[in-house]
């Protein structure tokens, strides 16, 4: 079968049928290109001898328009070709865009209908037909900028010659996917249909209609809306958009900041030299070290995760139709939250009613922000604030499919919750405690069905942050870790999977950077360059402030509960500059935290948050310690690597992707990176080891190399 059909109805209307052999979705690579410059051959060919009414672009795949470009091809390329290689690649660009201009160019009118995603290449090829129409609730858009990339096949230039600089730029440097109707009111779709004999009919029904059909921009007197970049109301943009993008990506995204300039260089010239200038953006960034980074991490890896890579393969897809939480605090609440928007029966347990309803009102309060923004109905939230039963009964629990458990961080009422709980819930139900820290092997000495328990780690605020670590005890069955992976992926969370062992995989990773920040506080560093060093990075927040919304007051009862089970095993227990940190800043100083008043930050009212001037005269009295910044910067990020791959010779994460999607989105590891074993492949593995071995002389053990990396270095194995 042919990638591309050609079929000609009794209208004279050509079908160009996309249906990629062996692929459950289109894609925009090697196959492609060949088969689209064969089809306009033939197309061409077809209206010159007359008799051709028009084309209509479609998909032969059910519900499933055009997946976009061969991401695994743009990987297998080299990042350092020479120059006639780069001459030859984008000749390949250019290559790809032709026969799209020649379909647009072809003296009929051209219709698509999409019948499912329309995302990236999918949606180029789309913005070069004259009209399109979509059925409802389809999503189209061009995310490139999400994987370090930008539209190479004209998507640039056609929609900054029909919406204009300002809003080409917000849509593409974001990655925006829209929803059909948002699309349509935006015009880069005509019509929307309810199905795909609607949208045939539509479709072929334009095609009939309108005889002439062009482009806008092939139309003599087209003006790009609100005009080019030398427009006196485009002059704030053009002198000052490029450096609000760099203060946004601190530079770090090159995508952004090349969008932004092929938008504007697009903007200043005719269609098709601005077709050129995009495939010589586009190209750069093919060849990026970050482009490769986000390609690996948000697209292969991502893409491995979602299609169940760390699921057992045991039994069908497990579907909670109803869900109990035990402790109604945010975290409970936030789980309750979730779940009710996914459809799920919630039962959100507390120690009383009045606790319970508390939870309740967290909810209602998340959804009348939702109504406030008009993302949902008031007929939508109260279909969701109905589906979750606020109780203190343990007995409502009863024919629950599975119980999450989000208590406090206290091993003993977690045990007591763990066995009132299974006294009442069906056998087979799946009993998941949430915690951050806690062995899960140890949680589940309280259970009498040790199989059927498992740790699935929320990240706060839970119903807006994406990521889920789910934790195998020793105990913990294949079936049961099935179920939490389906459970997770039903609240629309990515799972991670790792093995039990203290602080799993993104706690003990986030904790070395934690402990750097203290580390370097206590030996004199300034605190404002140990959280710009973050800041500079790509992290979201630097060491203290994270340590601050977590609160010193939690951080430092987590320490001494981590020193207790230390001296409780018998072993010793090693001091360290966090706790002793934590121990002043808590006990000295009465410094607890965001959540308390301030901690290594204060809080003014009204005001911006800035450091609290009392940590020079506690941790700096002599003045301040004067160390490189690019140490600085490499002891946040290097830590954290280090540590991963530790947890990976210690069988805690066995997938690298696990360990890269959950340090981005679990822990603010820089996204730009590809995560921390990504990091490590970009920098160079036996680089990495030297600069790592420097650290380790002058900082200490944290910096040590873990032999796993000396043998992938040595064989040039990297981390895949």
């Amino acid at each position: 079968m042919a990638y591309i059909r050609l079929e000609k109805d009794s209208d004279g209307i050509v079908e160009l049928i996309f249906d990629q052999p062996g692929k459950a979705v289109n894609t925009m690579g090697r196959e492609y290109d060949e088969a689209m410059r064969a089809a306009l051959i033939d197309l061409q060919a077809m209206v010159a001898e007359g008799g051709v009414s028009g084309v209509y672009v479609r998909s032969g795949k059910p519900q499933q328009f055009f997946a976009g470009g061969d991401i695994k091809e743009m990987l297998d390329m080299d990042l350092n070709p020479s120059a006639e290689e780069k001459t030859k690649m984008y000749e390949g660009v250019m290559a790809t865009k032709a026969p799209l201009r020649q379909l647009e160019t072809l003296g009929v009118p051209v219709a698509v209908g999409l019948n499912g995603p329309a995302l990236g290449g999918g949606f180029e090829i789309a913005l070069a037909c004259h009209y399109r129409v979509a059925i409802k609730g389809v999503q189209v858009g061009l995310p490139e900028a999400m994987i370090g990339l930008m539209p190479g096949a004209g998507g640039v230039v056609r929609m900054t010659y029909l919406l204009g600089m300002q809003e080409a730029i917000g849509l593409i440097s974001q990655g925006r996917r829209l929803k059909a109707d948002q699309a349509l009111e935006k015009g880069l779709l005509h019509e929307l249909a309810d199905d795909e004999a609607d949208m045939h009919a539509r479709a072929k029904a334009w095609i009939k209609a309108n005889g002439g059909a062009k482009q806008p921009w092939d139309q003599e007197g087209y003006a790009i809306p609100a005009g080019g970049p030398d427009e006196a109301s485009n002059q704030g943009l053009t002198f000052f958009g490029p450096a609000n993008v760099m203060v946004q990506t601190k530079n770090l995204m090159p995508a952004q900041n090349a969008i932004f300039a092929c938008v504007v260089d697009c903007a200043r010239v005719d269609f098709d030299t601005a077709q050129k200038i995009e495939g010589r953006y586009f190209l750069s960034l093919l060849l990026d070290q970050t482009a490769r980074n986000m390609m690996t991490a948000f697209f292969v890896q991502m893409e491995a995760l979602n299609k169940g890579a760390s699921r057992p393969d045991v039994s069908a897809r497990f579907k909670c139709k109803k869900l109990g939480i035990l402790g109604a605090g945010q975290m409970g609440a936030g789980i309750a939250t979730v779940a009710a928007q996914k459809g799920m029966q919630v039962v959100l347990k507390d120690i009383s009613q009045e606790n319970a309803d508390r939870g309740l009102a967290y909810a209602e309060a998340f959804f009348n922000k939702g109504l406030a923004k008009g993302k949902i109905t008031e007929e939508a939230k109260n279909a969701c604030m109905a589906l979750i039963h606020a109780t203190a009964d343990y007995s409502d629990l009863a024919d629950c499919d599975m119980v999450i458990e989000a208590v406090f961080e206290d091993r003993k009422i977690k045990a007591a919750v763990t066995a009132e709980c299974e006294a009442i819930i069906p056998s087979d139900s799946v009993f998941a405690s949430n915690t951050s820290a806690l062995p899960i092997s140890e949680l589940a000495q309280a259970s009498v069905r040790a199989q059927n328990f498992i740790g699935m780690h929320f990240f706060s605020p839970a119903e807006k942050m994406p990521l889920v670590e789910i934790i195998r005890g020793e105990q913990t069955s294949d079936e049961t870790l099935a179920k939490a992976f389906d459970l997770a992926q039903q609240l629309g969370k990515t799972p991670i999977v790792v093995n039990d062992a203290p602080g799993f995989f993104t706690t003990r990773v986030i904790s070395k950077t934690v402990s750097q920040g203290a580390i370097m506080l206590e030996e004199g560093v300034n605190p404002v360059l140990i959280e710009s060093a973050a800041r500079d990075n790509g992290s979201p927040v630097g060491p203290l402030a994270a340590i601050d919304e977590i609160s010193q007051e939690t951080a430092y009862k987590n320490g001494q509960q981590a020193k207790a089970d230390t001296l409780a095993l018998g072993k010793e227990w090693q001091d360290n500059a966090a706790s002793r940190i934590l121990d002043r800043m808590v006990n000295e100083f009465g410094r607890r935290g965001k959540v308390h008043g301030g901690g290594y930050y204060e809080y003014p009212e009204g005001g911006k948050k800035h450091i609290w001037p009392g940590l020079k005269a506690a941790f700096a009295p002599q003045g301040y310690t004067d160390i490189p910044y690019q140490d600085i910067k490499d002891r946040l990020t290097f830590c954290q690597c280090l540590e991963a791959v530790r947890a990976m010779e210690e069988g805690v994460v066995n997938v690298v992707g696990d360990g890269n999607i959950g340090s981005i989105m679990g822990i603010g590891f820089p996204a730009q990176t590809g995560g921390v074993f990504q990091a490590i492949n970009a920098y160079g593995l036996n680089a990495f080891v030297t600069r790592a071995r420097e650290l380790e002389a002058r900082y200490g053990s944290d910096f040590a190399v873990p032999s796993l990396l000396l043998e992938r270095a040595e064989s040039g194995e990297q981390f895949c």
